[in-house]
């Protein structure tokens, strides 16, 4: 067998398979392989001693509709933090959701998914809010975009904060988000999932919990502002726990402004774990610390808050796969997945990590990508790694 790449003496961490030792990885084009024995002949050999090798990561909520919303960010800038997938968290909506597939989705190397926020002009600017009054849903245009980018498309979006949503009528509007997501997926054989932007809800996190269906995506869920899913007593709103246990998923979903320190203390001493962690990238925080700046900082913060490295990978890789409809495709490095792959170092160094309130993490572990490959390809090479 010839081989297009061999990744030797790191350690193989893929959380979809439980792997985690000292192996090589066989590329061959754009697919990991097994050799099964066979003799492998490689012009490419990478020494990733010292290292982490991991499916690329899957960053599950960004924001990247890049020129067309003043918040958006180039999504393959990402690549060099290790991420080969992505999800844009709804900064389009119906009005101009092709334009974005067209010039952002099409020639993007990293792969995207999308959600459709349900007012039709998406996220176009932080000054600009969004009216999510259920009388301006344009359902014609939306069943046909939905159709059409069926591929794509993951489901509706809504924030769901004061200010945003009158609080008098915020529940009337998230309501009817997922009352229209019920009735495009009876229209069009669909399967729609309504992801939530929770902070400052106008109402409990458990009442808002409470709306949602299995699959739904209750994101920023480690908000410190406002009503949060932890209350004061340090128990977890018993209205978020039945929303988990009947399949609701919670994504962390960092961001600058929608993550408490605090917040994701206490509910992880209860043992209440994100499914997903992401970063919410947009302009005002890419690669600036000390908040988001990247996935694999959100990632090392996690770690400086006890979980350990393959319960963080798992949240990037293995389950936004299975969302994203990608099972064994990305993910995951079992053969015959695409062979998008991170490269990454843990380095001890001080790293100081803040939230909105200015409450400080002091962690001493950061993951530094050293190099990315996309679909077999690498598309990133640390300057001092593979010399």
């Amino acid at each position: 067998m010839k081989a297009s790449y061999i990744i030797r003496n790191g350690r193989v961490m893929d959380p979809r398979t439980g792997l985690d030792r000292i192996q090589d990885l066989v590329i061959c084009n754009n697919r990991i392989v097994d050799p099964q024995g066979e003799a492998v002949s490689c012009d490419h050999i990478i020494d990733a001693t010292g290292c982490i090798v991991s499916p690329g990561l899957i960053d599950f909520h960004t924001h990247v509709f890049y020129e067309g919303s003043a918040i958006a960010i180039r999504p393959d800038f990402m690549i060099p933090q290790g991420t080969t997938s992505a999800v844009d968290a709804g900064t389009s909506g119906t009005a101009n959701f092709e334009s974005f597939y067209k010039t952002v989705v099409v020639p993007s190397t990293v792969r995207l998914k999308s959600f459709l926020t349900v007012y039709s002009g998406g996220q176009l600017d932080p000054k600009l809010c969004e009216d999510f009054n259920p009388a301006l849903f344009n359902l014609e245009r939306m069943e046909r975009i939905v159709d059409k980018y069926r591929d794509n498309i993951l489901g509706l979006k809504i924030r769901f904060s004061r200010g945003v949503v009158p609080d008098d009528k915020g529940m009337d509007y998230l309501k009817a988000t997922v009352e229209l997501a019920d009735l495009l997926n009876a229209r069009l054989g669909t399967a729609l999932r309504v992801c939530v932007h929770t902070t400052n809800s106008p109402v409990s996190a458990g009442d808002l919990a409470s709306c949602l269906r299995p699959g739904d995506i209750f994101c920023h869920c480690f908000q410190g502002s406002g009503n949060n899913l932890v209350l004061e007593n340090g128990e977890i709103d018993s209205g978020v726990l039945q929303a988990r246990k009947r399949g609701v998923l919670f994504d962390a979903a960092n961001g600058k402004g929608n993550f408490g320190i605090e917040t994701a203390k206490r509910a992880l001493a209860k043992n209440f774990l994100p499914d997903i962690i992401s970063s919410d990238l947009t302009n005002d925080k890419f690669n600036m610390p000390p908040y988001d700046k990247n996935l694999p900082t959100v990632l090392s913060k996690y770690l400086t808050l006890g979980l350990d490295l393959m319960t963080v990978l798992r949240t990037v890789t293995e389950v936004p796969a299975e969302i994203m409809g990608m099972a064994g495709q990305i993910g995951t490095l079992q053969p015959g997945a695409y062979a998008d792959v991170v490269v990454l170092k843990e380095k001890n160094i001080p790293v100081l990590h803040k939230d909105w309130k200015n409450d400080t993490l002091q962690g001493n572990v950061l993951l530094v990508p050293q190099m990315t490959l996309c679909a077999g390809e690498i598309q990133f090479c640390q300057t001092d790694f593979w010399l």
